[in-house]
């Protein structure tokens, strides 16, 4: 395993006064009466110590706890060092009155403590003195509480810390019986790839929210971290009466915007909604993403699918394609949408009032003859409203397609209306069975008054805002449709910034639940341009981190897992989940038994990316009372 260091201080709060006695502490601790036994036998990183059930018993120790291997003579260059073990299991037999124990640990790596100025430092693997370890003076002792807390505290990366819990040997332990805090470095977590994996309702989420927490505190000064969150759930977005009927979105109201996809939105929260009257450019790409596969299947459908609309802003331009025959397509377009139901907003009925139906092609006697064969009566004025261009249209098409000879269809030898219109007009006229009515599957998506949630989302995380997508209740295909487009925009923007060299240190952390559905197994190595395949090996390089969670590591991409730098696991049920995770990250072998045995809410196996060792904790609840 290659050597990796990281530096904590220890006792920082008192200085390196306090360093110097810490040291001391242990130079005194590391001594034969002190110690829990004398190490008897050495295999590799296994590790026996003998022991009594007396010492055993007074120290309370318990399979899982950190342990240190040290003699008090271990001095190196002026520095006192202990090697690291995790307590495995004990052994014992008896012999007459007395029994004799045995103490089966694992070695996890050296330490190393500075007289001068009290900093602990840790190195992974075997050191090159482990030989000494059948010393007459070399015994196990439990940590002094001192060196715990420094183990536990920040390692490796700089910034501002917060708290994730506290250290917890096992089930069977008491919430309170070990106080020793453990902490996070924000720079842990911003940019980097975080997995939190474990069976429903222990706990995950609860983590999630303290990461969120964490960066949103860290950064209420710079704001240089934008977090996106989407929220499969409604957990971050909507109260809980488990936090105190608080969120992360009524916690932080200033800093938290919030886009609703099924509920009615909430103090500043706005709905995830188009205005598919002012996308016709985009409007039919999106209806394909939004439309049932069985609906999609609808010749006339795929047909109307394939048409492509000018942009609205094209009318306001002196481009060529701001022609009558793109205006008439829009029309036909804007009709459709309010025969199925679709309100139309303040910018389609004001480009209709100050263009109207004047020099599109609708020569009076076309009018004439349109509205006396289908209404019996002569035609209105030339309509200036909506209202009056979609009745226009409504007679028009069905003129056309009732008399399609009829000569005032045609502009010389050019037929007024092409293919594409004519797909629309059967459309509206419903004359092959098929009507307007497939597209109130995406009513639920539009809104009159939808503001352009893409841009704002972009511009809020660009301004270190955290931006909620509350998904509540919609199924598997919505979820991956928004949570696509929206990440692909960051990804865009960010990769942009970078080609551009305008980063500027600043990040997007990105949060997915459901992994599974994002990330999906079957998706590994057959897609490398996907955009979450991008997100997993170009991320960090464009400022991007991602915090995915799901219930087993086998539903997501094994090229993610290999990429990830920090791990949350609660209980896992099964063996394949556990090898998965010891196949990208050997440490979680060592711990196999406490994952698959082991099930409490908010009981977490954390390994982060500079503690290269994986740390049983209790994760505290996230309390919204500890904002700053």
């Amino acid at each position: 395993m290659p050597e990796t260091k990281a530096i904590v201080t220890l006792l920082s709060a008192n200085g390196a006064a306090a360093g110097n006695a810490a040291s001391k502490d242990a130079q005194s601790f590391f001594n034969r009466e002190g110690s829990l036994g004398w190490v008897e036998s050495q295999d590799g990183p296994l590790v026996k110590a003998g022991s009594s059930y007396e010492r055993l018993r007074d120290a309370g120790i318990v399979p899982g706890q950190f342990l240190a291997v040290a003699a008090p003579d271990w001095i190196f260059n002026g520095q006192q060092e202990f090697i690291l073990v995790r307590f495995l299991q004990v052994t014992a037999r008896r012999d007459g009155y007395s029994t004799n124990c045995e103490l089966h640990c694992r070695v996890m790596g050296s330490c190393r403590i500075n007289p001068v100025n009290g900093q602990l430092s840790y190195f992974a693997g075997l050191p090159g003195y482990s030989g000494l370890m059948l010393s007459p003076t070399c015994g196990c002792h439990v940590l002094p509480e001192p060196i715990l807390r420094a183990l536990l505290a920040l390692s490796g990366e700089v910034g501002e810390a917060f708290e994730l819990g506290h250290v917890r040997w096992g089930e069977h332990i008491g919430q309170h019986a070990y106080t020793a805090p453990v902490a996070m470095s924000v720079n842990e977590v911003v940019g980097k790839r975080t997995a939190m994996f474990g069976k429903t309702r222990l706990g995950k989420s609860n983590v999630v929210k303290l990461l969120m927490q964490g960066v949103l505190n860290a950064t209420r000064e710079s704001a240089h971290v934008g977090q996106l969150v989407f929220d499969v759930n409604g957990e971050y977005a909507n109260d809980n009466p488990q936090d105190g009927n608080f969120s992360i979105a009524s916690a932080y109201p200033e800093r938290v915007q919030v886009y609703y996809l099924s509920t009615q939105p909430r103090g500043d929260g706005e709905f995830l909604r188009y205005n598919f009257y002012d996308i016709p450019d985009r409007a039919l790409a999106i209806f394909s993403e939004l439309l049932t596969p069985s609906v999609l299947e609808i010749p006339e459908v795929r047909n109307f699918l394939m048409i492509r609309f000018p942009a609205l802003s094209a009318l306001k331009t002196g481009r060529a394609d701001d022609s009558a025959a793109a205006f008439r397509k829009l029309c036909l377009y804007w009709t459709l949408l309010q025969e199925a139901g679709f309100e139309p907003g303040e910018a389609v009925c004001a480009a209709v009032a100050a263009r109207g139906l004047v020099n599109v092609g609708f020569t009076q006697g076309l009018r004439m003859a349109a509205w006396q064969a289908i209404r019996s009566k002569v035609p209105p004025p030339i309509p200036t409203s909506f209202t009056e261009m979609t009745e226009e249209i409504r007679v028009l098409s069905a003129f056309a397609l009732k008399y399609e000879n009829d000569p005032n269809l045609r502009v010389g030898r050019t037929e007024l209306f092409d293919e594409e219109d004519r797909v629309i007009q059967e459309l509206l006229c419903q004359t092959n069975g098929v009507g307007p009515y497939f597209l109130r599957e995406c009513l639920q998506f539009h809104s009159a008054n939808a503001s352009d949630f893409l841009h704002d989302s972009l511009r809020a995380l660009d301004t270190g805002k955290t931006v909620i997508i509350d998904l509540g209740a919609a199924n598997e295909r919505i979820v991956r449709y928004f949570s696509r487009i929206i990440s692909t925009a960051v990804f865009q923007q960010q990769e942009h910034k970078f080609i551009t060299n305008t980063l500027g240190g600043r990040f997007v952390q990105i949060y997915f639940e459901e992994a599974h559905m994002i990330f999906p197994v079957e998706a590994a190595g057959k897609n490398t341009t996907d955009i979450y395949a991008r997100f997993a090996k170009e991320g960090a390089k464009f400022g991007i981190g991602i915090v995915y969670s799901t219930q087993s590591p086998t539903s997501v991409s094994y090229s993610l897992l290999t990429q990830t730098e920090n791990f949350f696991i609660g209980h896992l049920s099964s063996d394949i989940d556990v090898d998965a995770l010891a196949s990208v990250q050997s440490l979680f072998g060592a711990v196999k038994d406490d994952i698959l045995q082991f099930r409490l809410p908010g009981y977490m196996r954390v390994l982060s990316y500079s503690r290269r060792f994986v740390l049983p904790i209790q994760a505290k609840r996230f309390d919204p009372r500890e904002r700053r």
